[in-house]
């Protein structure tokens, strides 16, 4: 018997039901409206056969390196006196303060220990600092990071953030505790409104065509942004709410993380256009006295996005291509199928051009790295893990095996599920594994019996007559 065979004889029940506790914290919110309605706050306890699972996982895991720990914690400055952020008619756009139950150390069965490890670390909440009098980042006031570099004359800012609100009090915060300095940039470093929306917190149009503020974005940057938030803005905007159960209660039985950050804003959201766009693929720029070389990085985590490396400080800013988890190749909020294979070569191309000599990685969510051996680990790790997922699953779909099938076939390989940085928090393997196939062979499984399906709701297709 075939190994493909083999598998589908005996399934793997650990291994699915492991990753079907991970995702329930995002996925449950195809419930949510239910959820409202039904949920009980105190939750419903673990049962045995589900404790007994969490406890095996967490004596297979390598919980025992504990670096992510201590590198989210450094350079830990200030946190504002209130957890959650007004917006102007008072209403609450964030409240780091519905995470709190993860500050107390226990353990819940009701959630993956990863997840829960994941959850964690994201509690990063207030200003800090990662290359000191150069580089700050305040976390914790949205899904993504606001970046901080100090130029000659005041501040470039990498990534604003979702919403006005939360860009303008993470900058205010920053003002106040290292004294308060103009905006003179802002780069955009990709497509993706959570790194764009909250530009009108920080600068305005008038600021920007005086000249006295000049915003950057890799090539391609207007025609995604308005694609994703214009031609299907309503829809993905709906199905975002789905990906991040963004109107779930949080708690040990809810919504607990968004695993590149704990969750959406809920505030105003803005797009000034960039006024220079970086179109090659490596171009050096001196913003403000500060040396910057950017690097574009097409069709990887957005169609349109870049690195950028800091020479003269020997710092890389990864933008979403690196994270603390791996990605989506298929994102459930709706966007086009990225290039696993690809997004792997330009982490290839990114470590050979500057990791090889980085002593600091910074992304736009989670936390940075420090030193060039935990920098070349994290960067070699990942772009492992998006190769593997597109050459295996390809080998396997040359064996026959179809995208209704090949959630159940491919498997991370053991080498990187002990690795931190390749845990499948933000994109799952079966859910990855479905994209790659649809990007090489489309959504057909080859029955002809699946080619015009049924509707949800039972009514055949009108349009079979059409042939």
């Amino acid at each position: 018997m075939s190994n493909i065979a083999e598998r589908r004889r005996r399934g793997s029940f650990v291994h699915a039901a492991s990753r079907i506790v991970l995702f329930a914290g995002c996925l449950g919110a195809v419930f949510s409206a239910a959820a409202q309605d039904h949920f009980n706050p105190k939750g419903a306890p673990a049962s045995r056969h589900t404790a007994e699972l969490q406890e095996a996982l967490r004596e297979s895991l390598p919980f025992e390196d504990t670096r992510d720990f201590d590198e989210s914690r450094r350079g830990f400055i200030a946190a504002p006196d209130s957890k959650q952020i007004l917006g102007a008619q008072g209403n609450v756009v964030w409240d780091m303060g519905r995470y709190d139950f993860l500050l107390g150390g226990e353990q819940f069965d009701t959630m993956h220990p990863s997840l829960q490890r994941q959850a964690t670390l994201n509690m990063n909440f207030g200003l800090y600092e990662v290359v000191p009098d150069f580089i700050y980042q305040v976390r914790g006031f949205d899904l993504a990071n606001m970046t901080l570099i100090r130029g000659e004359t005041g501040w470039i800012l990498f990534d604003v953030l979702l919403s006005s609100e939360t860009a303008a009090a993470a900058l205010k915060l920053a003002n106040e505790q290292l004294g308060e300095l103009p905006v003179k940039a802002v780069v955009y470093s990709h497509s993706h409104i959570d790194h764009f929306g909250g530009v009108l917190g920080v600068t305005s149009p008038e600021e920007v065509n005086r000249g006295d503020v000049a915003v950057f974005a890799p090539i391609g940057f207007m025609e995604e942004a308005i694609s994703e938030n214009v031609y299907a803005g309503n829809s993905m905007t709906r199905r975002a709410g789905f990906q991040y159960g963004r109107v779930m209660p949080s708690s040990p039985f809810g919504q607990v993380d968004s695993a590149i950050g704990k969750g959406l804003s809920a505030g105003s959201t803005g797009l000034i256009p960039p006024t220079v766009v970086v179109t090659d693929r490596f171009e050096e720029h001196v913003i403000d006295g500060v040396r910057i070389v950017f690097q574009n990085t097409p069709g990887t985590e957005a169609p349109a996005e870049m690195n950028a490396w800091f020479p003269d400080k020997k710092v890389f800013w990864a933008a979403e291509n690196i994270t603390a988890t791996i990605h989506n190749i298929y994102t459930l909020r709706g966007a086009l199928v990225r290039d696993a294979l690809a997004w792997s070569k330009q982490i290839n191309t990114a470590l050979y051009e500057f990791g090889l000599d980085a002593e600091v990685m910074i992304s736009s969510h989670n936390w940075p790295r420090w030193g060039n051996a935990r920098i070349q680990e994290v960067m070699r790790t990942q772009r492992d893990a998006y190769a593997n997922l597109n050459n295996q699953v390809l080998n396997l779909a040359n064996q026959g095996v179809t995208i209704n099938e090949i959630h159940n076939e491919y498997q991370v390989p053991p080498s990187l599920q002990q690795k931190w940085s390749a845990r499948q928090y933000h994109g799952s393997e079966f859910h990855n594994a479905r994209a790659v196939i649809n990007r090489y062979l489309g959504y057909w499984d080859g029955n002809p019996a699946t080619l015009a399906p049924l509707s949800p709701l039972g009514q055949p297709s009108s349009r079979l007559g059409g042939f």
